[in-house]
């Protein structure tokens, strides 16, 4: 159990807890360590002040007394003679220190060295240690420290003895000693001390660790009674604080605890006791709560509004899950799936094992959830009915499509109303063709009756026979080219999706209109791009597309420059066509309703106002786009078409 799952008082107890126990732990451990360095300063002083007068009683012995002795011994004839008592500095020194010894008995006195003359002065462990520290940092007149001897802490001051030319006389060779100090202390061999050697150490130790015992008890005493006052202080402004914060903030969690289970009315108010921030604090709930409350009852009629307005909406409507399962719906959906329309879902589905080459719902609702972007395709369903379906995705935290809005709307009657609008328009369109179609049939046909005549009224030879029949033939077929196209141009066909050519197809239509684009002067500047790949679309309504706009173009331009610039070219996977005539452009007051069905500005019988919105319904139907660019100097048409529909 983590500590974020404590109640605010638990962890506010327990911090404040932590807190008190480091405080009395870090303010115990500083009065120990200053309680220590204390009584360290006291014993290094003390013990300094020992070695200093125990140097000074053997620098005396060493500098007066010995000399004087010598001298007397040697004016009495007694040369060999050595008097340990008052010529040896080492032992003066040993003596008054074990005197000073019966009256303070923790300090220790060691003068030894690593060759002395009494082997009970040999040093050894930590004596020896401190003769190689003093050898190896030459210079160094003195050390003091801590140590442990014999499992015990112990305060040492410590500074080398160092050979001097007056000790040579001992400590040199045996032929140079008192006879008198050889019997005492015998030996076989000569000394090789030199002047600067050092030859041991002179130390004053005392045992601290009793001491220090001392003052950790004193530590903990300390540690213990902060601890406790501590911890009283704790209870009682921990008393303090229950009365006055955590008790008003627990009614204040109570209450919203109910309201949050519904057991508590939101629009409540709590009394208002106190003037200090956890008044402020049940004043702001108060005002919070009212608001919330006001909030609440805003939501519910918007959500009822929503709600009719949904239910109220007559195509149906869903949010769909990514298994197909219906998560909530309109009544109109409701219905749909009722009627076991094709269009809506109506069973959950398994994305994985669907038929790539099914195109269906599921199909589409699977290409939103992969492409991650919203989908409209018009569709024909199973049961013969043409629909426009929409699929909006919806998103989670990690960007990936958890449900999906379906839209769907039945467009059956629009289709037959907008394939009757293009057979209107293509009849129109047909209409202002006729002039030409029929200037284009009168020319071979005055050919056929000139050659037909000749051949039955007048006399002439098998050579010329054959050629009279010949232009018959192909006047005859050139009529037959003219009303193929013309009847291919006319006949009511359902969407036909096959691979076409984009040029080829602008180029039949061009020769529909040729006679219009001679009869008035019209220069056509063709910059069509070649080696285009295969587009796929119904030909036959993208050439009736063309026809709108390149007759819409011929009949715009008035006046001594006419030109009509058709270009073709692909960018961004998609076949881009332009129309640019040079007529006067359209005015700004008729630019946004050129689209509308019906709305013309030519002269009554001159045309239906059907082809641009029609133009723009097949564009739609390919998945393509139409717009128009205008200026006082020309107007162009720009269609845009997908590689793939």
């Amino acid at each position: 159990m983590g500590l974020r799952n404590f109640s605010l008082t638990t962890k506010f107890t327990l911090s404040i807890i932590l807190i008190l126990l480091v405080f009395c732990v870090i303010f115990s451990f500083l009065l120990y360590y200053h309680l220590k360095q204390k009584v360290i300063e006291d014993a290094n002083e003390k013990t300094k002040i020992i070695l200093t007068q125990i140097d000074a009683l053997g620098s005396y012995v060493k500098e007066e007394l010995r000399p004087a002795i010598f001298k007397l011994l040697e004016e009495t004839g007694q040369k060999d003679r050595f008097i340990i008592k008052g010529m040896s500095t080492t032992h003066v020194r040993h003596s008054v220190m074990n005197r000073f010894n019966n009256k303070f008995s923790s300090y220790t006195y060691k003068r030894v060295s690593t060759e002395p003359i009494n082997p009970n002065h040999k040093a050894d462990g930590v004596y020896l240690k401190l003769i190689h520290f003093f050898r190896n940092n030459n210079g160094k007149e003195l050390w003091s420290g801590i140590l442990k001897v014999d499992n015990e802490e112990i305060l040492i001051m410590a500074k080398p003895v160092i050979v001097e030319n007056g000790c040579l006389v001992c400590l040199g060779k045996i032929k140079d000693a008192p006879q008198a100090l050889l019997e005492m202390y015998p030996r076989s061999r000569d000394f090789q001390w030199k002047v600067g050697d050092i030859m041991g150490v002179e130390a004053v130790s005392a045992p601290i660790a009793s001491t220090l015992v001392e003052i950790k008890g004193i530590a903990v005493s300390t540690f213990l009674f902060g601890a406790t006052s501590l911890i009283l202080l704790f209870i009682a402004l921990q008393g303090i604080f229950w009365n006055f914060v955590v008790k008003p903030l627990k009614n204040l969690s109570s209450l919203f605890k109910g309201i949050v289970e519904g057991t508590e009315p939101l629009n409540q108010k709590i009394e208002v006791k106190t003037k200090d921030e956890i008044g402020e604090l049940i004043f702001s709930f108060n005002q919070m709560a009212i608001h919330l409350y006001e909030a609440q009852e805003a939501t519910k009629k918007y959500a009822e509004t929503l709600q009719t307005i949904f239910e109220g909406i007559t195509d149906p409507l869903a949010l769909v899950n990514s298994n197909c399962s219906v998560e909530m719906t309109n009544q109109a959906y409701r219905n749909w799936i009722k009627e076991h329309r094709a269009a809506v879902f109506n069973a959950p589905c398994n994305l994985e094992k669907l038929d790539a080459d099914t195109f269906c719902p599921i199909y589409f609702l699977k290409k939103v959830i992969e492409n991650k972007t919203p989908l409209s395709e018009f569709w024909e369903g199973e049961d013969g009915k043409h629909y426009f379906m929409h699929f909006y995705p919806i998103f989670d935290e990690k960007n990936e499509v958890v449900k999906v809005v379906h839209y769907v709307k039945d467009i059956t009657e629009r289709r037959k109303i907008e394939e009757q609008m293009r057979i209107t328009e293509k009849l129109a369109a047909i209409g202002q063709l006729s002039a030409g179609l029929a200037h284009e049939i009168n020319n071979p046909l005055g050919g056929i009756k000139l050659c037909f005549n000749n051949l039955t009224s007048t006399e002439m030879d098998e050579e010329t026979r054959k050629i009279h029949i010949e232009v018959i033939n192909n006047g005859l077929n050139k009529i037959q080219e003219i009303i193929k196209q013309l009847l291919d141009f006319a006949k009511q066909t359902e969407l036909f999706i096959s691979p076409a050519d984009i040029n080829n197809l602008i180029e039949n239509v061009l020769k529909l209109t040729d006679y219009l684009i001679s009869k008035h002067q019209i220069q056509v500047v063709k910059k069509l791009k070649t080696n285009l790949p295969k587009i796929m679309v119904d030909q036959n309504k993208i050439e009736q597309v063309f026809l709108n706009i390149i007759l819409n173009a011929i009949q715009a331009m008035k006046g001594n420059e006419k030109i009509l610039i058709i270009e073709t070219d692909i960018k961004n996977q998609n076949f881009i066509i332009s129309f640019t005539d040079t007529g006067p452009g359209i005015p700004d007051d008729i630019l946004p309703k050129i689209f509308d069905p019906f709305f013309t500005t030519k002269p009554v019988g001159q045309g239906t106002g059907l082809g641009l919105s029609v133009s723009k319904s097949i564009i739609e139907q390919h998945n393509g786009k139409i717009w128009v660019k205008t200026s006082s100097k020309g107007t162009t048409f720009t269609v845009e078409l997908p590689i793939q529909p």
